[in-house]
């Protein structure tokens, strides 16, 4: 019992582990283990152009670029730790001091770093909402560490420290500095974040694009996060490719991009996004509800199988809920949802109209026979949510989401996948049932 499920497909997985340069066994025994990004400290370097280096991570990369009079570094990478190595990468090729730090977003693996680089009192240029993402960080810690918890399958750790380094100048939609030999346009986007911004360096025809392009379906959903800006994400993706770059530094899986393949990851990137952008409005004007949304909203069949759009990281069912949020109230024209009741209550009327928890289940598994994971998961929910200590529900849950998760090589759900199998796991082994 597989769902349907493209990121499923074998070549799928090797490009996911590929692109991320991970360690994550497909055996049989792993098959339900969570994809872990973090957990991590090695760090590679990649020099594609004499005057340009690459520091990667699993889950993030950075760079720095040499100029006649010192160095520009673009983020900073997760943490010191990781940091450090960079720092020692950047003076054993020598190049003069760091003299700018430019932070492409406020996202932890982009700015954790940058408390390895100060000696020298480089500028620290970040967009002017920047300092107002990282508060949100601070005010809404309990939170964070909740979904980094489940999103990247790490302890949920409040205290964890955000190593970060104040910008020292900010700037709105645009500006250009120049060091030595080279200029360094900055230009700010709303895209996976309200604070983005991509460098171009035309001396050498370059763009360092952050987290603007990835190879894999864009993060223009995400479950745990608020509101992603994909209509702004494609006019940024559409002002990069209008520079004509020959080389373009990612800074989330995949780093280089070179030559006529730069243009390819804009291109598609560009038609991917725009074609589940107009179809989520075209269902809005239709007044389509959300949960019938997200399973008619699809790639087109030309770009279902794209290198540079196979679901790494995020996919195109959270990508319409994000798009929906962006156009759309939270009521979906249904009177009964203007003002709901507890979700818990409405539940229970329901739980007691059907009167029989073993119909429940056993119509749950009858779906999940059929290889109906999805609506055998939510009809089972009636009894989890009358009885979560229900230990044959609980055993039937884990068996669902377990296939759920082999089907599923995407990062975000398939961690989700596993945070609630662990919990079940749990729950049965403290009952002494073995799952």
């Amino acid at each position: 019992m597989v769902a349907d499920d493209p990121s499923a497909k074998p070549e799928h997985r090797e490009r996911l582990v590929e692109d991320h340069m991970a360690t994550f066994s497909k055996e049989e025994e792993n098959k339900n283990k969570a994809i872990q990004l973090l957990d991590h400290h090695e760090v590679e370097f990649e020099n594609p152009h004499p005057d340009v280096h690459v520091a990667k991570i699993l889950i993030s990369s950075a760079s720095w670029v040499k100029t006649t009079d010192g160095i520009v570094l673009v983020d900073t990478l997760l943490n010191p730790d990781v940091a450090q190595k960079m720092k020692e990468k950047v003076q054993e090729i020598g190049g003069g001091p760091i003299k700018h730090i430019i932070y492409t977003h406020h996202h932890r693996d982009h700015v954790g770093g940058a408390s390895v680089f100060m000696d020298n009192n480089p500028e620290v240029i970040a967009h002017r909402f920047l300092p107002e993402d990282i508060e949100k960080y601070q005010i809404l810690k309990e939170h964070r560490a909740r979904i980094a918890s489940i999103q990247f399958n790490i302890p949920s750790d409040v205290d964890r420290p955000l190593r970060f380094v104040p910008p020292t100048r900010v700037f709105d939609e645009s500006m250009t500095f120049s060091l030595g030999d080279k200029t360094f346009e900055l230009y700010h986007a709303r895209a996976e974040t309200d604070d983005a911004i991509w460098v171009f360096v035309p001396e050498i025809k370059a763009i360092f694009a952050g987290d603007l392009a990835v190879s894999g379906f864009p993060g223009i959903g995400n479950p745990f996060k608020p509101t992603r800006f994909s209509l702004p994400w494609v006019r940024a993706l559409e002002a990069m490719r209008d520079k004509k770059p020959e080389l373009l530094i990612a800074h989330g899986g995949r780093a280089v991009f070179q030559g006529s393949e730069v243009k390819e990851l804009l291109d598609t990137a560009i038609e991917g996004v725009t074609a589940i952008h107009d179809q989520v409005i075209d269902c809005i004007n239709k007044d389509m509800p959300l949960d019938e949304m997200i399973h008619a909203v699809r790639l087109p069949d030309h770009l279902k199988d794209h290198q540079h759009l196979q679901f790494i990281y995020s996919r195109p069912e959270f990508a319409v809920y994000n798009i929906y949020r962006w156009y759309h109230g939270y009521f979906d024209h249904n009177p009964a949802h203007l003002l709901p009741r507890p979700d818990s209550e409405v539940n229970t009327e329901i739980f007691n109209l059907i009167g029989d928890a073993d119909a429940i289940l056993g119509r749950t598994k009858e779906l999940f026979e059929e290889g109906q994971s999805q609506l055998a998961l939510q009809v089972l929910d009636i009894l989890l949510k009358q009885n979560s200590d229900d230990l044959e529900a609980r055993k039937l849950h884990l068996q669902i989401l377990e296939v759920l998760c082999e089907a599923d090589y995407c990062l975000m759900s398939r961690n989700t996948w596993v945070y609630f199998m662990d919990r079940d796991r749990e729950l049965l082994r403290s009952a002494g049932m073995s799952d």
